[in-house]
Protein backbone atom coordinates (compact mmCIF):
# COMPACT_ATOMS: atom_id res chain seq x y z
CA UNK A 1 0.00 0.00 0.00
CA UNK A 2 3.11 2.39 1.06
CA UNK A 3 4.23 1.51 -2.14
CA UNK A 4 0.97 2.27 -4.56
CA UNK A 5 1.11 5.47 -2.50
CA UNK A 6 4.61 6.55 -3.28
CA UNK A 7 3.81 5.66 -7.17
CA UNK A 8 1.03 8.18 -6.90
CA UNK A 9 2.88 10.89 -5.48
CA UNK A 10 5.06 10.26 -8.40
CA UNK A 11 2.65 10.61 -10.92
CA UNK A 12 0.80 13.51 -9.80
CA UNK A 13 4.53 15.19 -9.67
CA UNK A 14 5.36 14.34 -13.34
CA UNK A 15 2.01 15.79 -14.26
CA UNK A 16 2.66 18.97 -13.03
CA UNK A 17 6.03 19.44 -14.51
CA UNK A 18 4.60 18.00 -17.68
CA UNK A 19 1.88 20.96 -17.83
CA UNK A 20 4.46 23.37 -16.48
CA UNK A 21 6.87 22.88 -19.24
CA UNK A 22 3.97 22.86 -21.90
CA UNK A 23 2.63 26.14 -20.80
CA UNK A 24 6.01 27.93 -20.77
CA UNK A 25 6.75 26.85 -24.30
CA UNK A 26 3.42 28.40 -25.25
CA UNK A 27 3.79 31.45 -23.67
CA UNK A 28 7.75 32.18 -24.42
CA UNK A 29 10.34 34.28 -22.67
CA UNK A 30 8.05 36.98 -21.66
CA UNK A 31 11.17 39.41 -22.03
CA UNK A 32 11.23 39.34 -25.13
CA UNK A 33 8.67 41.43 -25.52
CA UNK A 34 10.59 44.25 -23.65
CA UNK A 35 11.10 45.85 -27.05
CA UNK A 36 13.30 48.74 -27.04
CA UNK A 37 11.10 51.51 -28.59
CA UNK A 38 13.84 54.27 -28.50
CA UNK A 39 17.07 55.32 -29.99
CA UNK A 40 19.99 55.62 -27.41
CA UNK A 41 22.83 57.29 -29.20
CA UNK A 42 24.68 56.90 -32.58
CA UNK A 43 26.49 53.57 -31.86
CA UNK A 44 23.42 51.67 -31.64
CA UNK A 45 23.12 48.94 -33.90
CA UNK A 46 19.59 47.78 -32.61
CA UNK A 47 17.15 48.26 -35.62
CA UNK A 48 13.55 48.00 -35.52
CA UNK A 49 11.40 44.97 -36.88
CA UNK A 50 10.34 46.00 -39.81
CA UNK A 51 6.36 46.42 -39.78
CA UNK A 52 4.64 45.24 -42.99
CA UNK A 53 2.18 47.01 -44.62
CA UNK A 54 -1.41 46.18 -43.95
CA UNK A 55 -3.13 44.90 -46.78
CA UNK A 56 -5.57 47.22 -48.31
CA UNK A 57 -9.68 46.59 -48.04
CA UNK A 58 -11.36 46.22 -51.26
CA UNK A 59 -13.51 49.72 -52.27
CA UNK A 60 -16.71 49.03 -50.56
CA UNK A 61 -18.24 52.46 -49.66
CA UNK A 62 -19.91 52.88 -46.91
CA UNK A 63 -23.51 53.18 -46.23
CA UNK A 64 -24.61 55.57 -43.39
CA UNK A 65 -27.58 54.13 -41.92
CA UNK A 66 -30.97 55.36 -41.30
CA UNK A 67 -30.49 58.17 -38.79
CA UNK A 68 -33.18 61.10 -37.76
CA UNK A 69 -29.57 63.35 -37.18
CA UNK A 70 -29.07 63.12 -41.17
CA UNK A 71 -32.22 64.73 -42.59
CA UNK A 72 -31.64 66.60 -44.93
CA UNK A 73 -27.75 65.75 -45.30
CA UNK A 74 -26.36 66.02 -48.94
CA UNK A 75 -25.27 62.92 -50.47
CA UNK A 76 -21.53 63.09 -50.26
CA UNK A 77 -20.38 60.62 -52.55
CA UNK A 78 -18.68 62.59 -54.75
CA UNK A 79 -16.14 63.35 -52.24
CA UNK A 80 -13.62 61.00 -50.02
CA UNK A 81 -13.30 62.20 -46.50
CA UNK A 82 -9.73 61.76 -45.60
CA UNK A 83 -8.79 62.15 -41.77
CA UNK A 84 -5.21 62.21 -40.63
CA UNK A 85 -4.48 61.99 -36.61
CA UNK A 86 -2.27 60.58 -33.85
CA UNK A 87 -2.16 57.67 -31.64
CA UNK A 88 -1.64 59.97 -29.20
CA UNK A 89 -4.79 62.06 -29.93
CA UNK A 90 -7.21 59.53 -31.30
CA UNK A 91 -9.20 59.18 -28.47
CA UNK A 92 -9.67 62.60 -27.50
CA UNK A 93 -10.96 63.81 -31.23
CA UNK A 94 -12.26 60.63 -33.08
CA UNK A 95 -15.41 59.33 -31.10
CA UNK A 96 -16.69 62.81 -31.23
CA UNK A 97 -16.23 62.81 -35.00
CA UNK A 98 -17.99 59.74 -35.39
CA UNK A 99 -21.20 60.63 -33.73
CA UNK A 100 -21.41 64.03 -35.95
CA UNK A 101 -19.47 65.28 -38.68
CA UNK A 102 -18.47 61.88 -39.78
CA UNK A 103 -22.08 60.72 -38.75
CA UNK A 104 -23.87 60.85 -42.48
CA UNK A 105 -20.86 60.68 -44.78
CA UNK A 106 -21.21 58.13 -47.61
CA UNK A 107 -17.71 57.16 -47.20
CA UNK A 108 -14.65 58.23 -45.53
CA UNK A 109 -10.76 57.17 -44.01
CA UNK A 110 -9.28 57.54 -40.65
CA UNK A 111 -5.46 57.52 -40.77
CA UNK A 112 -2.91 57.61 -37.62
CA UNK A 113 0.68 56.28 -36.71
CA UNK A 114 -0.74 53.13 -35.26
CA UNK A 115 -3.35 50.71 -36.22
CA UNK A 116 -6.49 51.23 -33.96
CA UNK A 117 -9.97 50.60 -33.94
CA UNK A 118 -12.41 52.75 -32.24
CA UNK A 119 -15.82 52.36 -31.46
CA UNK A 120 -15.37 49.27 -34.71
CA UNK A 121 -14.06 52.06 -37.16
CA UNK A 122 -10.81 50.70 -38.33
CA UNK A 123 -7.89 53.54 -38.03
CA UNK A 124 -5.06 52.63 -40.82
CA UNK A 125 -1.69 53.23 -40.33
CA UNK A 126 -0.15 56.04 -42.65
CA UNK A 127 3.61 54.78 -42.10
CA UNK A 128 3.96 51.10 -42.73
CA UNK A 129 5.35 51.68 -45.88
CA UNK A 130 7.94 54.80 -44.89
CA UNK A 131 11.96 52.96 -46.03
CA UNK A 132 12.84 51.15 -42.88
CA UNK A 133 16.41 52.91 -43.43
CA UNK A 134 14.51 55.98 -42.60
CA UNK A 135 12.99 54.71 -39.70
CA UNK A 136 15.94 53.32 -38.41
CA UNK A 137 18.03 55.44 -35.34
CA UNK A 138 15.51 58.08 -36.54
CA UNK A 139 14.38 59.89 -33.38
CA UNK A 140 11.20 61.25 -35.30
CA UNK A 141 9.93 57.85 -35.05
CA UNK A 142 11.07 57.01 -31.26
CA UNK A 143 6.79 57.55 -30.85
CA UNK A 144 6.05 55.28 -33.56
CA UNK A 145 8.04 52.94 -31.69
CA UNK A 146 7.07 53.34 -28.34
CA UNK A 147 3.55 53.07 -29.34
CA UNK A 148 4.11 49.52 -31.14
CA UNK A 149 6.05 48.66 -27.63
CA UNK A 150 3.10 49.66 -25.42
CA UNK A 151 1.65 46.65 -23.46
CA UNK A 152 -0.80 49.12 -22.32
CA UNK A 153 -2.92 52.13 -23.04
CA UNK A 154 -1.11 54.71 -25.24
CA UNK A 155 -1.65 57.43 -22.25
CA UNK A 156 0.09 55.78 -19.80
CA UNK A 157 3.15 55.10 -22.44
CA UNK A 158 3.29 58.59 -23.51
CA UNK A 159 4.00 60.14 -19.75
CA UNK A 160 7.63 58.46 -20.95
CA UNK A 161 8.07 60.76 -23.67
CA UNK A 162 7.20 64.24 -24.97
CA UNK A 163 3.81 63.20 -27.00
CA UNK A 164 3.01 66.70 -28.49
CA UNK A 165 6.75 67.28 -29.89
CA UNK A 166 7.06 64.27 -30.84
CA UNK A 167 3.76 63.66 -32.71
CA UNK A 168 4.80 66.88 -34.60
CA UNK A 169 8.12 65.43 -36.12
CA UNK A 170 6.62 62.17 -37.09
CA UNK A 171 3.35 63.55 -38.70
CA UNK A 172 5.31 65.11 -41.12
CA UNK A 173 6.26 61.81 -42.90
CA UNK A 174 2.46 60.86 -43.23
CA UNK A 175 1.00 62.97 -45.84
CA UNK A 176 2.14 61.63 -49.07
CA UNK A 177 2.00 58.05 -47.88
CA UNK A 178 -1.75 58.78 -46.64
CA UNK A 179 -2.64 60.08 -50.54
CA UNK A 180 -1.48 57.09 -51.78
CA UNK A 181 -3.03 54.43 -49.65
CA UNK A 182 -6.34 56.31 -49.61
CA UNK A 183 -6.21 56.07 -53.46
CA UNK A 184 -5.57 52.91 -53.51
CA UNK A 185 -8.02 51.85 -51.08
CA UNK A 186 -10.76 54.35 -53.32
CA UNK A 187 -9.84 55.34 -56.64
CA UNK A 188 -13.16 56.34 -58.08
CA UNK A 189 -13.94 59.25 -56.24
CA UNK A 190 -14.19 62.87 -58.13
CA UNK A 191 -12.44 64.68 -54.76
CA UNK A 192 -10.40 63.95 -51.84
CA UNK A 193 -10.87 66.02 -48.84
CA UNK A 194 -7.82 65.89 -46.49
CA UNK A 195 -7.98 67.26 -42.99
CA UNK A 196 -6.59 66.95 -39.46
CA UNK A 197 -8.66 65.40 -36.72
CA UNK A 198 -9.85 68.98 -35.25
CA UNK A 199 -10.64 70.39 -38.46
CA UNK A 200 -14.29 70.50 -38.91
CA UNK A 201 -15.96 70.18 -42.14
CA UNK A 202 -19.30 72.12 -43.69
CA UNK A 203 -20.50 69.28 -45.60
CA UNK A 204 -23.60 71.45 -46.92
CA UNK A 205 -21.53 74.12 -47.98
CA UNK A 206 -18.89 71.89 -48.97
CA UNK A 207 -21.13 70.20 -51.45
CA UNK A 208 -22.67 72.79 -52.99
CA UNK A 209 -19.33 74.73 -53.69
CA UNK A 210 -17.63 70.77 -55.49
CA UNK A 211 -21.07 70.71 -57.32
CA UNK A 212 -19.63 73.90 -59.46
CA UNK A 213 -16.21 72.46 -59.82
CA UNK A 214 -14.66 69.75 -62.44
CA UNK A 215 -13.26 66.81 -61.13
CA UNK A 216 -11.40 66.16 -64.53
CA UNK A 217 -9.11 69.40 -63.90
CA UNK A 218 -6.00 69.07 -61.76
CA UNK A 219 -6.99 71.06 -58.91
CA UNK A 220 -5.41 71.59 -55.66
CA UNK A 221 -7.11 73.68 -53.70
CA UNK A 222 -6.65 75.07 -49.76
CA UNK A 223 -5.62 77.62 -47.62
CA UNK A 224 -2.15 78.94 -48.83
CA UNK A 225 0.69 79.33 -46.97
CA UNK A 226 4.66 79.46 -48.00
CA UNK A 227 7.95 77.94 -47.38
CA UNK A 228 11.12 77.95 -49.54
CA UNK A 229 9.73 79.93 -51.92
CA UNK A 230 6.58 77.09 -52.46
CA UNK A 231 3.08 77.96 -51.68
CA UNK A 232 1.47 75.08 -49.87
CA UNK A 233 -2.18 74.13 -48.74
CA UNK A 234 -2.30 74.61 -44.60
CA UNK A 235 -3.22 71.02 -43.92
CA UNK A 236 -4.95 71.93 -40.74
CA UNK A 237 -7.56 73.60 -42.80
CA UNK A 238 -7.86 71.19 -44.99
CA UNK A 239 -7.08 70.66 -48.55
CA UNK A 240 -9.08 69.59 -51.70
CA UNK A 241 -7.54 67.02 -54.58
CA UNK A 242 -9.62 66.35 -57.68
CA UNK A 243 -9.39 62.72 -59.04
CA UNK A 244 -7.94 64.53 -62.16
CA UNK A 245 -4.39 65.37 -59.67
CA UNK A 246 -4.75 62.21 -57.54
CA UNK A 247 -5.03 60.14 -60.76
CA UNK A 248 -1.58 62.14 -61.75
CA UNK A 249 -0.04 62.04 -58.96
CA UNK A 250 -0.15 58.77 -57.32
CA UNK A 251 -2.51 56.66 -59.92
CA UNK A 252 0.69 56.41 -61.79
CA UNK A 253 3.47 56.56 -59.17
CA UNK A 254 1.47 54.56 -56.15
CA UNK A 255 4.82 54.28 -54.53
CA UNK A 256 5.99 58.45 -54.73
CA UNK A 257 5.90 58.54 -50.77
CA UNK A 258 9.41 56.72 -50.79
CA UNK A 259 10.74 59.09 -52.77
CA UNK A 260 10.35 61.61 -49.98
CA UNK A 261 11.18 60.13 -47.29
CA UNK A 262 14.67 60.83 -46.35
CA UNK A 263 13.95 64.67 -47.40
CA UNK A 264 11.06 64.65 -45.38
CA UNK A 265 13.80 64.39 -41.88
CA UNK A 266 14.78 67.97 -42.92
CA UNK A 267 11.99 69.84 -43.55
CA UNK A 268 9.17 70.80 -40.81
CA UNK A 269 6.09 70.11 -42.68
CA UNK A 270 3.83 67.33 -44.10
CA UNK A 271 1.46 69.56 -45.85
CA UNK A 272 4.77 70.91 -47.72
CA UNK A 273 6.21 68.26 -48.65
CA UNK A 274 2.56 67.16 -49.98
CA UNK A 275 2.59 70.09 -52.12
CA UNK A 276 6.45 69.82 -53.38
CA UNK A 277 5.73 66.31 -54.31
CA UNK A 278 2.47 67.44 -56.39
CA UNK A 279 4.08 69.92 -58.38
CA UNK A 280 6.96 68.21 -59.07
CA UNK A 281 5.49 65.24 -60.39
CA UNK A 282 2.17 66.80 -61.70
CA UNK A 283 3.31 70.52 -62.02
CA UNK A 284 -0.11 71.17 -60.08
CA UNK A 285 0.43 74.38 -57.34
CA UNK A 286 -2.51 75.16 -54.58
CA UNK A 287 -5.08 77.74 -55.56
CA UNK A 288 -5.69 79.78 -52.28
CA UNK A 289 -9.79 79.30 -51.12
CA UNK A 290 -9.44 81.61 -48.44
CA UNK A 291 -11.51 82.42 -46.65
CA UNK A 292 -13.78 79.43 -47.70
CA UNK A 293 -11.40 76.73 -46.57
CA UNK A 294 -10.51 78.73 -43.23
CA UNK A 295 -7.72 77.86 -40.13
CA UNK A 296 -9.89 79.56 -37.89
CA UNK A 297 -12.70 78.48 -35.83
CA UNK A 298 -16.15 80.77 -34.35
CA UNK A 299 -14.06 82.17 -31.61
CA UNK A 300 -11.00 83.29 -33.46
CA UNK A 301 -12.62 83.86 -36.88
CA UNK A 302 -11.76 87.73 -38.03
CA UNK A 303 -15.01 88.84 -39.07
CA UNK A 304 -15.46 92.04 -41.21
CA UNK A 305 -15.57 92.68 -44.71
CA UNK A 306 -13.21 90.12 -45.62
CA UNK A 307 -15.29 87.41 -43.59
CA UNK A 308 -18.92 88.00 -44.12
CA UNK A 309 -20.99 87.21 -47.10
CA UNK A 310 -19.02 84.21 -47.86
CA UNK A 311 -19.12 80.40 -47.49
CA UNK A 312 -16.92 78.51 -45.35
CA UNK A 313 -16.18 74.84 -45.81
CA UNK A 314 -13.49 74.10 -42.80
CA UNK A 315 -12.68 75.30 -39.73
CA UNK A 316 -9.63 74.44 -37.71
CA UNK A 317 -8.42 73.98 -34.14
CA UNK A 318 -11.75 72.51 -32.85
CA UNK A 319 -12.12 70.65 -29.43
CA UNK A 320 -14.26 67.96 -29.54
CA UNK A 321 -16.76 70.21 -27.26
CA UNK A 322 -16.58 72.99 -30.27
CA UNK A 323 -16.90 70.16 -32.67
CA UNK A 324 -20.21 68.94 -30.88
CA UNK A 325 -21.52 72.10 -30.39
CA UNK A 326 -20.91 72.99 -33.81
CA UNK A 327 -22.87 70.60 -35.04
CA UNK A 328 -25.47 71.02 -33.78
CA UNK A 329 -25.95 74.73 -34.92
CA UNK A 330 -25.03 73.36 -38.18
CA UNK A 331 -27.80 70.95 -38.59
CA UNK A 332 -30.67 73.59 -36.94
CA UNK A 333 -29.74 75.73 -39.11
CA UNK A 334 -29.73 73.41 -42.23
CA UNK A 335 -33.18 71.70 -41.64
CA UNK A 336 -34.62 75.00 -41.37
CA UNK A 337 -33.22 76.32 -44.18
CA UNK A 338 -34.50 72.66 -46.18
CA UNK A 339 -37.81 73.24 -44.81
CA UNK A 340 -38.03 76.84 -45.57
CA UNK A 341 -36.38 76.15 -49.29
CA UNK A 342 -33.79 78.01 -49.47
CA UNK A 343 -30.78 76.83 -50.62
CA UNK A 344 -28.15 80.11 -49.54
CA UNK A 345 -25.34 78.42 -47.92
CA UNK A 346 -24.49 79.10 -44.47
CA UNK A 347 -22.41 82.21 -44.33
CA UNK A 348 -19.65 83.31 -42.49
CA UNK A 349 -22.11 86.11 -41.28
CA UNK A 350 -24.90 83.20 -39.87
CA UNK A 351 -21.72 82.29 -37.61
CA UNK A 352 -20.68 85.85 -36.15
CA UNK A 353 -24.65 86.09 -35.70
CA UNK A 354 -24.60 82.56 -33.45
CA UNK A 355 -21.40 82.72 -31.61
CA UNK A 356 -19.75 85.97 -31.18
CA UNK A 357 -22.49 88.87 -31.08
CA UNK A 358 -23.61 88.43 -27.69
CA UNK A 359 -20.39 87.83 -26.73
CA UNK A 360 -18.92 91.26 -27.17
CA UNK A 361 -18.50 93.45 -24.26
CA UNK A 362 -17.16 96.59 -24.01
CA UNK A 363 -14.05 95.43 -21.64
CA UNK A 364 -13.48 91.51 -20.91
CA UNK A 365 -10.16 91.28 -18.64
CA UNK A 366 -7.69 88.63 -19.00
CA UNK A 367 -9.19 88.31 -22.28
CA UNK A 368 -7.20 88.27 -25.71
CA UNK A 369 -8.99 89.30 -28.73
CA UNK A 370 -6.34 88.87 -30.76
CA UNK A 371 -6.31 92.63 -31.59
CA UNK A 372 -3.14 93.44 -33.79
CA UNK A 373 -3.39 95.05 -37.12
CA UNK A 374 -2.26 98.60 -35.25
CA UNK A 375 0.05 99.51 -32.14
CA UNK A 376 0.72 102.67 -30.64
CA UNK A 377 3.57 102.51 -27.95
CA UNK A 378 5.96 105.08 -26.59
CA UNK A 379 9.29 104.33 -28.91
CA UNK A 380 11.73 105.74 -26.10
CA UNK A 381 10.16 103.81 -22.91
CA UNK A 382 12.09 100.96 -24.14
CA UNK A 383 13.65 98.26 -26.86
CA UNK A 384 10.60 96.97 -28.72
CA UNK A 385 9.71 94.21 -30.97
CA UNK A 386 10.80 95.11 -34.63
CA UNK A 387 7.47 93.65 -35.28
CA UNK A 388 5.44 95.82 -33.53
CA UNK A 389 7.19 98.94 -34.76
CA UNK A 390 6.25 97.73 -38.02
CA UNK A 391 2.50 98.28 -37.20
CA UNK A 392 2.70 101.81 -36.10
CA UNK A 393 1.44 104.63 -38.11
CA UNK A 394 3.95 107.52 -38.90
CA UNK A 395 3.74 109.91 -35.61
CA UNK A 396 2.16 112.97 -38.09
CA UNK A 397 -0.39 110.97 -38.71
CA UNK A 398 -1.96 110.50 -35.43
CA UNK A 399 -4.79 112.38 -33.98
CA UNK A 400 -4.98 113.95 -30.62
CA UNK A 401 -6.93 110.68 -29.18
CA UNK A 402 -4.15 108.68 -30.80
CA UNK A 403 -0.95 110.57 -29.87
CA UNK A 404 -1.99 109.09 -26.03
CA UNK A 405 -3.09 105.46 -26.93
CA UNK A 406 -0.45 103.61 -25.14
CA UNK A 407 -0.53 105.36 -21.85
CA UNK A 408 -3.98 103.45 -20.38
CA UNK A 409 -6.72 101.48 -21.75
CA UNK A 410 -9.00 104.25 -21.03
CA UNK A 411 -6.78 105.98 -23.26
CA UNK A 412 -6.60 103.16 -25.99
CA UNK A 413 -10.46 102.82 -25.98
CA UNK A 414 -10.66 106.11 -26.64
CA UNK A 415 -8.28 106.35 -29.53
CA UNK A 416 -10.32 103.14 -31.31
CA UNK A 417 -13.72 104.93 -30.73
CA UNK A 418 -12.02 108.18 -32.83
CA UNK A 419 -10.96 105.61 -35.68
CA UNK A 420 -13.72 104.76 -38.78
CA UNK A 421 -15.18 101.54 -39.22
CA UNK A 422 -12.04 100.18 -41.37
CA UNK A 423 -9.54 101.31 -38.43
CA UNK A 424 -10.71 100.02 -35.32
CA UNK A 425 -13.29 97.84 -34.23
CA UNK A 426 -11.72 96.60 -31.40
CA UNK A 427 -8.65 97.18 -29.06
CA UNK A 428 -6.54 95.49 -26.47
CA UNK A 429 -4.00 97.18 -23.98
CA UNK A 430 -0.94 95.56 -21.30
CA UNK A 431 1.64 97.21 -20.05
CA UNK A 432 1.93 100.83 -22.37
CA UNK A 433 1.26 98.85 -25.70
CA UNK A 434 -2.10 99.60 -27.01
CA UNK A 435 -3.17 97.59 -30.30
CA UNK A 436 -6.21 97.42 -32.31
CA UNK A 437 -8.10 95.20 -34.59
CA UNK A 438 -9.50 95.69 -37.92
CA UNK A 439 -11.72 93.11 -37.85
CA UNK A 440 -14.05 91.67 -35.16
CA UNK A 441 -12.89 88.82 -33.19
CA UNK A 442 -13.87 87.09 -29.87
CA UNK A 443 -10.81 85.51 -29.07
CA UNK A 444 -9.98 83.52 -25.83
CA UNK A 445 -9.34 83.68 -21.68
CA UNK A 446 -5.67 84.01 -20.35
CA UNK A 447 -4.39 83.02 -17.13
CA UNK A 448 -4.20 86.28 -15.08
CA UNK A 449 -1.01 88.08 -14.26
CA UNK A 450 0.00 88.81 -10.75
CA UNK A 451 1.39 91.92 -11.78
CA UNK A 452 -1.40 94.61 -12.41
CA UNK A 453 0.22 96.06 -15.45
CA UNK A 454 0.63 92.89 -17.09
CA UNK A 455 -2.61 92.02 -17.62
CA UNK A 456 -4.50 92.00 -20.95
CA UNK A 457 -7.58 93.41 -20.72
CA UNK A 458 -9.67 93.58 -24.10
CA UNK A 459 -12.48 95.71 -25.75
CA UNK A 460 -14.89 96.11 -28.39
CA UNK A 461 -16.21 99.14 -29.84
CA UNK A 462 -19.73 98.14 -29.63
CA UNK A 463 -21.61 100.81 -31.06
CA UNK A 464 -19.25 100.98 -34.19
CA UNK A 465 -20.01 97.63 -34.41
CA UNK A 466 -23.36 97.42 -34.15
CA UNK A 467 -24.03 100.15 -36.79
CA UNK A 468 -21.64 98.20 -39.14
CA UNK A 469 -23.80 94.85 -38.74
CA UNK A 470 -26.69 96.54 -39.42
CA UNK A 471 -25.39 98.54 -42.65
CA UNK A 472 -24.47 95.16 -43.84
CA UNK A 473 -27.25 92.58 -42.94
CA UNK A 474 -28.18 91.81 -46.13
CA UNK A 475 -25.78 89.26 -48.02
CA UNK A 476 -27.56 89.66 -51.62
CA UNK A 477 -24.70 88.48 -53.09
CA UNK A 478 -22.51 85.14 -51.75
CA UNK A 479 -19.21 85.31 -52.40
CA UNK A 480 -17.96 81.71 -53.45
CA UNK A 481 -13.89 81.65 -54.34
CA UNK A 482 -12.93 81.76 -58.09
CA UNK A 483 -11.20 78.84 -58.93
CA UNK A 484 -8.78 78.41 -62.31
CA UNK A 485 -9.24 76.20 -64.66
CA UNK A 486 -7.86 75.42 -68.06
CA UNK A 487 -9.54 75.71 -70.91
CA UNK A 488 -10.35 72.05 -72.62
CA UNK A 489 -8.53 71.45 -75.59
CA UNK A 490 -10.36 71.11 -78.77
CA UNK A 491 -9.38 68.32 -81.57
CA UNK A 492 -8.99 69.96 -84.90
CA UNK A 493 -11.70 68.72 -87.06
CA UNK A 494 -9.84 66.57 -89.39
CA UNK A 495 -12.22 67.48 -92.56
CA UNK A 496 -11.78 70.83 -92.26
CA UNK A 497 -15.37 71.70 -90.84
Amino acid sequence: MLLTRRLSITIVIVMFSTLALIHHSRIGDWSSLDVRYHHDDAQDKETPVPIPPLPLPSSIPRRPHADPACDGFPDTSKVLLVMKTGASESFAQVPTHLLTTLRCLSDFLIFSDMDQNIGGQQIYDSLSTVLTEVQEGNVDFDLYRRQKWCPVNQAQCNELGDPRNEGWNLDKYKNVHIAEKAYAMRPNHDWYLFVDADTYVLWPNMMQWVNKLDPTQKLYLGSAAGLNNLNFAHGGSGYLVSKAAMDAFVGWAPEVGNEYDRYAKSVCCGDYIFALALKEKTGVEVQHMFPTINGEKPTTLPFGPSHWCHPIVTMHHLNAEEINMFWHFERRNQLVRTKSGKSRPLILKDIFEEFVVLHLNEIRRDWDNMARDRVYLDRKAQMWDDGQLARMKKAEDYNKYEKKAHLSFEDCAAACKSLPYGECFQYKYQNGVCTMGRAITLGNPIRREEEEDQRIISGWDVEKIRAWVRKHSRCDKINWPNVRTKKPVVPANRNGG
